[in-house]
């Protein structure tokens, strides 16, 4: 079982049972309309650790939403990931700061509206507003987003994979940001990729 898997709900929402109430129905866009219809689980060994897997139903339309959800193996928090997502994005989880969920929100939305150029640039701008609030205390921010990555990797909080997915991120919005003219426009597929990224990174994060 992959390591990272494990790390979901070490962050996240306050409690240790799934926030129903909280997911949306992707099919008619109803907010926590559900009951469990299916669930499983896999044990972390050597620990009460649990990841779940359930079925959802949707009390109005009747569509079904997976979730893999953990709670937290000592506090008082889980997290989830929920397939299918609504196709609208309205609105980011509430456990997350308001300067990065602005941003998330714009990128996601560009995205469902395949303005790439704007995703990307929104999310470059979701993972800077991400690293300084990891990093509130320091008030210099005058240094660019390379610098703030790099210090971030070297005080440990990013493995060496995440820091090649953060300059690449950070890369593409400088592309989308700062155009040369004939360049090569920016692929819906690296779009996906990063936006997808920073959903990861920032559920392991905070």
């Amino acid at each position: 079982m992959n390591y990272g898997l494990w790390r979901l709900g070490e962050s996240g929402r306050t409690g240790r049972d799934l926030a129903i109430y909280s997911i949306t129905c992707a099919s008619c866009m109803e907010e926590g309309n559900f009951k469990i219809v299916h669930h499983e689980e896999k044990k972390k060994q050597n620990s009460e650790k649990k990841l779940n897997f359930d079925t959802l139903m949707c009390g109005n339309c009747a569509g079904y939403v997976m979730v893999l959800w953990s709670a937290s193996e000592y506090g008082n928090l889980h997290d989830y990931y929920a397939f299918p997502q609504s196709i609208s994005t309205e609105k980011y989880p509430d456990h997350w700061p308001e300067e990065i969920g602005r941003f998330w929100v714009q990128a996601k939305r560009s995205v469902q509206d395949k303005n790439w150029d704007a995703a990307a640039i929104m999310a470059r701008s979701a993972l800077q507003a991400a690293l300084r609030c990891h990093m509130e205390s320091d008030t210099n921010t005058n240094r660019s987003l390379k610098q703030e990555i790099d210090e971030f990797a070297e005080k440990g909080h990013l493995p060496p994979v995440m820091k090649d997915w953060s300059d690449k991120l950070r890369e593409l919005g400088n592309t989308s940001a700062h155009p040369i003219p004939g360049g090569v426009p920016t692929v819906p597929e690296d779009v996906y990729d990063i936006v997808e990224f920073f959903r990861v990174f920032i559920g392991l994060s905070l």
